[in-house]
């Protein structure tokens, strides 16, 4: 990722002033701003001249670079929600820079438009997976170790055990893993919550596999989810997750899965071995209503009609 070391110094400066005073977003919602204005910053240098954020002359013409920005996302195959994320983030240093008295004003509040969110955009096809698919995919990957390393079986375990969003797995850190509770402790949930993960038997097993991997190659990053890059481990990205979950789904005819139907298919599974309630409390939602309208998979007309039939039986109506 070619970015200048300008924007970077200046960008850092933003982040570091943000999570002084909200150090709880500093895994979730300013990570997400990173990775944006990664994204931009990285754009700037390889189709506008490399341009400094906060140049006379990006600020006079940032209408014109936001649009070409907007058409170059687009190409990569972005939405428009996508989009407008990133947008905010770039929105929000430039709201920053004001405040800080680096700009005199923000170079395009009410300038420029929010891209209308369709139907289309908002949706992204969604799976409950069976018991059966489950097992499958499980079982497939442990026969083919080559195409499956220990992470992404520990992966799937892990979404399918705690029902947590990619956010939080994949900024898991070994600092956090109580291992004698089957447990990490402490974990940043959406909206800075913070909850614990609990994992089964299987899970355990792959971590402390991957802990023994982890210390033969001599890895002391204390995220727990690692890749090589440069010579050097890193954390591993949300998107190199996606696409890892992506190849999972492969395995069982849906290539576009994605780790949110993971997550929607633990809570729908809680939901069916005891109650709405319970399954709210375990997606940790604040209420149940997004968890029945959201996670929970509605029964088709025939299998309401089925219930209904047993209900009036058993209560002597037929």
């Amino acid at each position: 990722m070619k970015i200048s070391e300008k924007n970077q110094l200046i960008y850092q400066m933003y982040l570091d002033s943000k999570i002084a005073v909200n150090s709880s977003t500093k895994e979730t919602t300013y990570r997400t701003y990173k990775n944006s204005m990664n994204n931009f910053m990285e754009y700037l240098h390889k189709y506008e001249g490399n341009r400094y954020l906060l140049s006379d002359d990006t600020l006079k013409k940032i209408i014109e670079v936001l649009e070409r920005y907007i058409i170059y996302c687009r190409g990569l195959g972005n939405n428009n929600r996508t989009i407008n994320g990133k947008i905010t983030a770039i929105s929000s240093f430039y709201k920053w820079a004001v405040r800080r008295d680096l700009i005199k004003h923000h170079p395009f509040r009410d300038k420029l438009d929010r891209l209308k969110v369709t139907e289309q955009d908002k949706r992204r096809e969604s799976f409950f997976l069976t018991w059966k698919q489950i097992f499958t995919v499980s079982l497939l990957m442990e026969l083919d170790p080559k195409r499956f390393d220990t992470k992404s079986r520990l992966l799937w375990e892990l979404f399918l055990d705690s029902g947590f969003r990619i956010s939080a797995v994949h900024s898991l850190k070994v600092s956090q893993l109580d291992l004698e509770n089957n447990m990490f402790r402490g974990v940043t949930e959406k909206m800075g919550k913070v909850r614990d993960l609990f994992f089964f038997s299987t899970t355990k097993k792959l971590i402390l596999q991957l802990l023994e991997e982890r210390k033969a190659k001599g890895i002391e990053l204390d995220y727990l989810f690692t890749v090589r890059y440069n010579r050097e481990f890193a954390q591993m990205s949300q998107t190199a997750i996606r696409r890892r979950v992506r190849k999972m789904g492969a395995l069982i005819g849906i290539p576009q899965l994605y780790p949110h139907s993971l997550r929607k298919t633990a809570i729908n599974q809680i939901n069916n071995l005891s109650d709405t309630k319970t399954a709210s409390e375990f997606a940790g939602h604040s209420s149940t209503k997004v968890t029945e309208e959201h996670y929970i998979q509605h029964k088709s007309s025939i299998d309401q009609q089925n219930r209904i039939f047993l209900m009036r039986k058993n209560a002597g109506l037929m």
